[in-house]
């Protein structure tokens, strides 16, 4: 009587610890349905109503207090478009005794659509007849979603890669193109799979590797960017001019090395023109040498008669073996002077120029009398200005302002700028000269009431042999090399030269130079 009592506690003991496994499978079960948003029914053949999981009811959400398991109420919240697909595999799957599988899209109480997979199969008695039918439903839609979302942005890039006009290429971490883009085509005439498995220096120019190598060297030290331009051999045998932008990859997370991604673009057109353009300018600075030579020369060679002329002139001029005979003689002799000394200071302009392109006018420092220099210089154009009844005042301070420069240059500057105001200065204008030595340097200024200068000419008027006006009423004569001359003795000297003028208002040259000598400059 014993026995069995303990026997029966024992059973009852067992059925409570299978229970209770029991429950907590059902309990882990569900909460892999809620986790994994999925669900599944069982129709058991024979029966009205199917049976719903938890997680079935979860993905729906309903609840059964408000839905009974019921497949026509699920066709009526099925998309319709859908329908007829999930009864031909019902269908098919009774009556064939397979497997199934389909999408659809289902209607939830909100009104949004969501999408569904069920994976389905047939269930067999001891009989081998079907016992029920069994289908296993997941929530898909944010899955879907991304999917859609990811294709999107491939198609974006697939289409920009496409349609691109650079070439657009992924090279694996041994260096070799894993991805070209249809542009190689176009550019080099292959297609892009044959260029698969190729790296970077295959079909290089030899004397562009060592510059690819170096440029490549150099990115993947400094992490940028690397950008290199060089020539590859197109399919038919020449070569194009390619400018490539490279980009090494590594994984964001180990930050280990997974190759690199490129765009390259032909540049043979740009490279062709820049090597016109180089030897373009070769030519033009040839040229300008064979210039600068032949002015050097001519003016040398011109130089020799004009200084007989100029001399026998003078003597002539002053009678000094004896009269004439005649006053016009004398007027003329005076006359012939005059012009041989001004193509004499033409002819120096020149050569002073010539000599500055050419950078071989050497400047000879010495210490310079700013006062005398200056007066001496008006002293030469007064009579020109007298003519014109053109006043011309200066005002230097200090009073013994000593300038260390070189004097006929120093020269030169004050009676290009003088010589200038006088011409340009109508009757009964004035000019007026200030040097004022402040500081390490010297402010010059040579302003006029003359015609003035258009704003448009102001920017090229201190270039060689440019005049402010090519009008007949308005030319006055010379070279056109006055400011040139100006602007370049002055930045030889290590100074500034400015110039402001208004048209119809006069104008005003600024010269700033040091008082002592700085580095050599070179004119600009």
């Amino acid at each position: 009587m014993q026995n069995s009592s303990a026997d029966s506690e024992h059973a009852g003991a067992s059925a409570l610890t299978a229970e209770s496994r029991l429950k907590l499978m059902e309990m882990q079960f569900a909460l892999t349905e809620r986790v994994a948003r999925i669900g599944y029914w069982r129709h058991e053949a024979g029966a009205k109503y199917p049976t719903w999981s938890p997680g079935f009811y979860d993905i729906l959400e309903v609840s059964p207090d408000d839905v009974r398991p019921n497949a026509r109420w699920l066709m009526d919240r099925m998309h319709p478009d859908d329908r007829d697909e999930v009864v031909q595999k019902f269908t098919n799957a009774m009556t064939k005794g397979v497997p199934f599988y389909y999408r659809t899209r289902g209607f939830r109480q909100n009104g949004e659509i969501h999408i569904y997979d069920t994976h389905g199969d047939i269930e067999r008695g001891a009989d081998g007849e079907i016992a029920a039918i069994i289908g296993v439903v997941q929530d898909v839609t944010a899955k879907v979603q991304a999917e859609e979302a990811l294709k999107e942005r491939e198609s974006a890039y697939r289409f920009m890669t496409d349609e691109a006009s650079d070439i657009i290429a992924r090279h694996s971490a041994e260096g070799r193109l894993i991805f070209v883009s249809p542009a190689v085509k176009r550019i080099f005439g292959f297609e892009p799979q044959e260029m698969f498995g190729r790296t970077a220096f295959e079909g290089a120019h030899p004397d562009d590797i060592a510059g690819i190598k170096a440029a490549l060297a150099d990115a993947r030290k400094r992490n940028e960017t690397g950008s290199y331009v060089y020539r590859v051999k197109h399919r038919d045998g020449h070569f194009v001019w390619l400018e490539t932008h490279l980009r090494f990859v590594s994984d964001p997370k180990t930050g280990a090395f997974e190759g690199a991604i490129s765009v390259s673009r032909d540049v043979t057109v740009r490279k062709q023109f820049e090597e016109e353009l180089q030897g373009a300018r070769e030519r033009a600075e040839a040229a300008s040498h064979t210039k600068s030579r032949f002015l050097a020369n001519m003016s040398h060679e011109l130089r020799t008669p004009l200084n007989a002329i100029i001399g026998f002139s003078d003597i002539l001029s002053r009678e000094m073996f004896g009269p004439l005979g005649n006053d016009r003689y004398g007027e003329y002799a005076k006359l012939i002077n005059e012009s041989g000394a001004m193509l004499l200071d033409l002819i120096n302009d020149l050569l002073d120029m010539s000599k500055i392109e050419a950078g071989k006018f050497e400047l000879h420092y010495e210490d310079v009398l700013v006062c005398e220099s200056i007066t001496a210089s008006i002293r030469l154009v007064s009579r020109r200005a007298e003519e014109k009844n053109v006043t011309i005042s200066a005002n230097i301070e200090p009073e013994g302002l000593t300038l260390r420069a070189d004097q006929r240059a120093f020269k030169q500057i004050m009676l290009n700028l003088l010589s200038n105001a006088v011409k340009f200065t109508p009757a009964n204008g004035k000019i007026e000269v200030d040097a004022i030595g402040r500081g390490p340097g010297l402010r010059l200024t040579v302003r006029d009431t003359g015609i003035g200068i258009p704003s448009d000419v102001l920017p090229r008027l201190a270039r060689p042999f440019e005049q402010a006006s090519n009008d007949p009423s308005r030319a006055h004569g010379g070279s056109g090399l006055g400011l040139a001359l100006v602007k370049s003795l002055t930045q030889l000297h290590g100074g500034e030269f400015t110039i402001r003028s208004k048209e119809g208002h006069g104008t005003e040259v600024t010269v700033t130079l040091p008082l002592t000598p700085l580095k050599s400059g070179r004119a600009a």
